[in-house]
């Protein structure tokens, strides 16, 4: 499966695995459920896209079972945030929720330090069927990024 995203990892050297999910993921929850691989959930990250009162968007990278703490964001970002909506996501990224790939992202990345504590991470492709997991220290050789602290205790 040749994938954009796993075309980047290829060219810069960084070894992958690919998981296969046997239907669309799009939560937290159905990757654990469809995920035709051995995985581990406390592993799993996901992205969420964000903007401000003018339309400025930013990406949030954290851990699949954590819930963004809006008020840390705000005070990251400098702004009251909000989710983008689904047209807005689709439009940004080309992709539907549940499969957006941080590193095929053109707005800037924040990820939460609990990513950068976890060996291992995994997170969307950029196509549902399919996870990626690599090294969390490999994510540096891959995007720029603000390390932060944004989820919720």
């Amino acid at each position: 499966m040749e994938l954009k995203s796993t075309k980047i990892l290829d060219e810069k050297g960084i070894s992958y695995r690919l998981i296969k999910l046997s239907q669309k993921g799009v939560s937290f929850e159905d990757v654990v459920k469809y995920s035709e691989d051995e995985i581990n959930p406390s592993e799993i990250c996901k992205t969420i896209i964000v903007k401000d009162k003018k339309g400025q968007k930013y990406a949030f990278f954290l851990k699949g079972d954590k819930k963004m703490d809006f008020s840390k964001a705000k005070e990251v970002i400098g702004s009251k945030i909000s989710i983008v909506s689904y047209e807005d996501l689709v439009k940004e990224t080309g992709i539907e929720p549940g499969a957006v790939c941080p590193f095929l992202l053109t707005i800037p990345i924040f990820v939460d330090k609990g990513i950068i504590e976890l060996q291992k991470i995994n997170f969307g492709s950029g196509d549902h069927l399919y996870g990626l997991e690599i090294e969390s220290k490999d994510l540096k050789k891959i995007i720029d990024f603000k390390e932060v602290d944004v989820a919720q205790l």
